[in-house]
């Protein structure tokens, strides 16, 4: 019986091997000025192993002073935010101009991207990134988010 037990555990692998995954989910909102910024960073982790982020940060512009500079506030953040989409790298902006709201949702597909690629947005060590979910969990409290595993 044990040793029938132990040959199957053999040939099916118990689920050895198979990649365990875990999400590390991080907010931060901040209000100044007039202006409410909201950021929310998804971390997917693979054998504890960072694979895919993505990165959400909206801005509302709550002051009606402000609001009377949201053409051009708009185009500043256009300027900082060029829309793109290569190589496992995805960067999508949405407005919402009743609402003044600035949306950018910036999406990595860590193992998929491109090393050039990360590299002209600014993430050239992601690759080679050795963060656990663990420090990556504490490097974002220490920075003042609210972290979560799910």
């Amino acid at each position: 019986m044990f040793l029938g037990l132990l040959t199957v555990l053999l040939i099916t692998g118990c689920g050895v091997g198979e990649p365990k995954e875990q999400k590390l989910v991080c907010t931060s909102t901040q209000s100044e000025d007039g202006i409410d910024a909201s950021q929310v960073i998804s971390m997917t982790y693979k054998n504890d192993k960072l694979n895919h982020m993505t990165m959400e940060v909206n801005t509302k512009i709550t002051d009606s002073k402000v609001q009377e500079n949201w053409d051009e506030f708009k185009k500043s953040m256009d300027e900082q935010n060029q829309e793109f989409d290569k190589d496992g790298v995805t960067l999508k902006v949405a407005t919402d101009d009743q609402n003044y709201e600035y949306k950018v949702t910036l999406d990595i597909d860590v193992e998929n991207a491109s090393e050039e690629v990360l590299k002209e947005q600014g993430f050239e060590d992601l690759k080679d990134d050795n963060s656990t979910l663990e420090s990556s969990k504490e490097d974002a409290e220490k920075d003042g988010f609210t972290c979560e595993v799910k």
